[in-house]
């Protein structure tokens, strides 16, 4: 088992669009101790894509060529309820 430093992935979560600072945090605050290590490892790398792939990919459908990141957004919007 990981272990992850909080504080580290908290900073990560902080982004530079509101937009994605009302997505990635609350995600992260109210789901990820409740991920597999597996979906953590995910998460944590999706944290290290540009404002702007992660703008594009929650707001836009932007294309996400990484089949584990696209599950990840897709979880996210889900339960975060940002689907159309």
């Amino acid at each position: 088992m990981k272990k992850y430093d909080p504080l580290r992935i908290e900073w990560d979560c902080r982004r530079g669009m509101l937009e994605l600072d009302k997505v990635i945090m609350p995600f992260y605050k109210q789901y990820f101790d409740g991920l597999s290590e597996h979906k953590k490892e995910v998460f944590i790398r999706l944290l290290a894509s540009t404002d702007l792939q992660l703008f594009s990919w929650f707001f836009n459908n932007g294309e996400i060529n990484d089949p584990e990141l696209r599950e990840m957004v897709l979880e996210i919007q889900q339960k975060l309820s940002l689907t159309h």
